[in-house]
């Protein structure tokens, strides 16, 4: 009798030791800022209940909000909330923060890569992602001497040199006088599918002044043909036949949709969630590719989210969707209230999100993948690819 009387005072007191932390009172307020797309009314209710409880941590909502801010490409505003989150927790969002600044900022972006680099409390492997992200910045505004310096101590210093950051390496020392060391790296990267346009012109360029009077269209031509032979073939090696569960998912109508409702079209799944990084650095490639075939009726897209973490998971998608200007065509896949599933992903026997299936127009499962593919140019030739295979 002792024993259960202690156990029911302790439960009451809030002891943790079965279950999580009771939630704060306010959560209400908190859940609210997932209601509002303008991130202005976020910040009134955010900047309050900061007033009101001064003691707790609202780091990840602040950063919410900073994201918010970047997308509407108010950098002021981003930076300002970005440097009231806690100084050990903002390499945390650095890297998403900076890469959203620079595509309209580039002078805010330097800024904040600048200030961070100078903060004390961050780990030297901090320090390496913090100076990749220096070098890109300095690169697109043009000021190749200290982006190659940022560079070459990140590349020196680094424990695995990839093949990404080696072709970064190698492509800033080629700007910076470096091209005869600098070519035959740069050749690689054309082969390994890394280079983008910079990187094939500044391969042009060390070509001509290594080989004067010979053609470099013809040789970049040649290494392109070469890699997008041997690209295909890989793809094509991982080819599957597998019959697609006839799956059964809800539009943001309500209207229920399965596979047979697409028979004879290519079908690309998309499973994701809001809570899932790498599910949301993945659409905008995903963005990409939709706008790539949007006019083409024999593809189909579908983003099924699922897995949800919250009480109304289609008002929180749909959110993320329209707050970070992404134009997908959004499907839930909701939890079975007596399975405790959600039924869609189940029946593909996915372990983890982001993961994409490209079915055919007979219903069968050609191609699957988990996890992040990156840069978006990659992962965008690859679904490519795989669609072009189906046809």
């Amino acid at each position: 009798m002792k024993k259960i009387l202690l156990l029911i005072v302790l439960l009451s007191a809030g002891y943790s030791g079965y279950s999580q932390q009771a939630e704060p009172a306010y959560k209400a307020s908190l859940d609210s800022l997932k209601i509002f797309i303008d991130p202005l009314q976020k910040e009134l209710i955010l900047e309050r209940l900061v007033k009101e409880h001064p003691g707790d941590s609202f780091d990840q909502y602040r950063a919410t909000l900073v994201d918010n801010f970047v997308v509407a490409k108010n950098s002021a505003k981003a930076l300002f909330h970005f440097n009231q989150i806690a100084e050990t927790a903002r390499i945390m969002y650095v890297g998403s923060v900076a890469t959203g600044i620079m595509a309209f900022d580039l002078k805010t972006a330097e800024t904040l890569i600048e200030q961070e680099l100078a903060n004390s409390t961050n780990a030297p492997e901090d320090r390496q992602f913090l100076l990749h992200l220096y070098s890109q910045v300095m690169a697109k505004q043009g000021d190749y001497k200290k982006a190659f310096a940022a560079i070459k101590e990140c590349y020196e210093n680094a424990i695995r040199k990839t093949a990404s950051l080696t072709a970064e390496y190698y492509y800033l020392m080629s700007k910076t006088g470096g091209y005869k060391e600098a070519l035959p790296e740069l050749e690689t990267a054309v082969l390994a599918g890394l280079a983008d346009y910079d990187y094939n012109a500044e391969l042009k360029s060390a070509y001509v002044k290594m080989n004067p009077g010979k053609d470099p269209d013809a040789y970049l031509a040649a290494l392109t043909n070469e890699f997008e032979g041997k690209y295909r073939a890989s793809i094509k090696a991982k080819m599957l036949n597998e019959q697609a569960p006839n799956f059964k998912v809800t539009d943001i109508k309500g209207k229920e949709v399965s596979l047979s409702d697409f028979r004879g079209k290519i079908v690309v799944l998309d499973f994701w969630a809001t809570w899932c990084g790498p599910c949301k650095k993945s659409l905008p490639a995903m963005q990409m590719l939709v706008n790539n075939y949007k006019h083409d009726p024999s593809v189909k897209f579908l983003f099924i989210h699922t897995w949800e973490t919250v009480k109304d998971p289609k008002s929180d998608a749909v959110n993320y969707l329209l707050t970070h200007n992404l134009d997908l065509p959004l499907y839930m896949d909701l939890k079975d209230p007596d399975t405790k599933k959600n039924p869609a992903v189940s029946s593909f026997g996915v372990n983890g999100i982001p993961a994409k299936f490209v079915i055919d127009g007979n219903g069968k499962i050609r191609f699957k993948s988990s996890g992040l593919t990156w840069p978006n140019e990659a992962a965008v030739r690859e679904l490519t690819t795989m669609i072009e295979l189906c046809l």
